[in-house]
């Protein structure tokens, strides 16, 4: 009879398991994973952005990302990286230059449309300078570090920005 309770026991927490892992690849299955690059183009120079996501509300939403660097006063992106809540990507290769640097959030990402379908949209309040030096045997390059949502005491904020004025990153 023991027996019988502890092989009942174990099937009941194999198929808690093997709900879970169902929950878990639901969720999963419209979010590209970190890294995904919705748009890229040749990046040659030294220059690094980490992007950060967060969910400083501590709620239940799912608030993945897409950051977007345009060249700066042109909304024409360079690149454009999908970012999952609660991770980050390092853009390494950035060429020299001045770059505004858009972001959109929301929790369901449709490829076609290339957008979340709750999405909101910002751009930092400044444009981010990338620079490249050799001091010496020295190669010292800038890297910069968004978070995508602010952050207290944080030196960059974020605008809300029309869906029309956002960059389009379907790439056509």
């Amino acid at each position: 009879m023991r027996n019988m309770y502890q092989l009942l026991g174990c099937c009941c927490l194999a198929a808690l398991i093997c709900i879970a892992s169902i929950s878990a690849s639901a969720e999963d299955s419209g979010r590209p994973a970190t890294g995904t690059f919705v748009i890229d183009t040749l990046r040659n120079g030294h220059g690094v952005l980490v992007v950060e996501n967060n969910n400083p509300l501590g709620d239940d939403l799912i608030r993945d990302g897409v950051a977007v660097l345009t060249t700066e006063d042109d909304t024409v992106p360079l690149v454009a990286v999908y970012v999952r809540e609660g991770e980050s990507f390092e853009i390494e290769g950035i060429e020299d230059g001045v770059y505004d640097f858009y972001f959109t959030v929301g929790n369901v990402w449709n490829w076609e449309s290339a957008n979340f379908s709750d999405a909101e949209f910002y751009r930092t309040e400044s444009p981010l300078p990338f620079e490249t030096e050799i001091d010496g045997s020295d190669l010292i390059y800038t890297i910069w570090t968004l978070t995508l949502e602010e952050v207290p005491r944080g030196n960059e904020g974020k605008i809300p920005v029309p869906e029309e004025e956002f960059p389009d990153l379907k790439g056509n």
